[in-house]
């Protein structure tokens, strides 16, 4: 039985995407970024090799397009929910659907993940029913699960400094076996952008399409 990542991600469209860079960049600027972050996604995922790949997506037009030009050997799934939990939670559930054993969501927003981290993630869920990948600002780049499970995702404060610790509770309260990646980073301001730079320089080979979008 084949494993399954979820990428969560949006129809690159001015206005909506990386809007807490827009202060500092322009909205053309920010959907080129987010394009090239997406690129950079797609090519680490299909560089694995290891499962099954689904896109979650979200789009306010009808049809996405440009996601549809560069993603066309992934699955197709709109997400669906009032928040992120509820979101994470339809796309755990679609994939059990297809009975997937081991599935794990994963951001657009880290074009330099190290793929180690993503083969790790579905070795932890041999032994245990939940992984997550820290970020450094008290979310969380990736989480995991055997099962889905709503509770999980419930009276989770999204988009702050308690998210990883708001569901890790849930996850002691619901005693669910819970292991833990490396701590790594998204690039949501432009203090993360910065440190993306700065990783970038280092590691010439990570990252292509954004070192090109950056001009590094």
């Amino acid at each position: 039985m084949k494993d399954c990542l979820i990428v969560f991600a949006k129809e690159p469209q001015g206005g909506e995407v990386k809007t807490r860079l827009q202060s500092d960049l322009s909205q053309d600027t920010c959907v080129k970024l987010y394009k090239a972050f997406l690129k950079d996604t797609f090519k680490l995922v299909r560089a694995i090799q290891c499962f099954d790949m689904v896109l979650a997506y979200e789009s306010s037009v009808s049809e996405p397009r440009y996601l549809k030009t560069i993603a066309r050997d992934f699955i197709f799934y709109k997400q669906k929910g009032r928040d992120l939990g509820e979101k994470m939670y339809d796309a755990f559930k679609y994939a059990k659907g297809l009975n997937y054993e081991k599935v794990i969501i994963i951001g657009s927003d880290s074009p330099n993940l190290p793929a180690m981290y993503i083969k790790d993630a579905f070795k932890q869920l041999d032994e245990n029913d939940i992984v997550l990948g820290p970020s450094y600002d008290g979310g969380y780049y990736l989480i995991g699960l055997k099962e889905p499970c709503l509770e999980i995702f419930k009276r989770v404060q999204w988009s702050s400094k308690t998210t990883l610790e708001d569901t890790v509770k849930n996850a002691r309260r619901l005693e669910k076996k819970a292991a833990f990646l490396n701590t790594w980073y998204d690039v949501d301001d432009l203090s993360g952008l910065s440190r993306l730079t700065r990783d970038l320089m280092k590691n010439k080979q990570a990252a292509l399409w954004t070192r090109k979008a950056l001009k590094i």
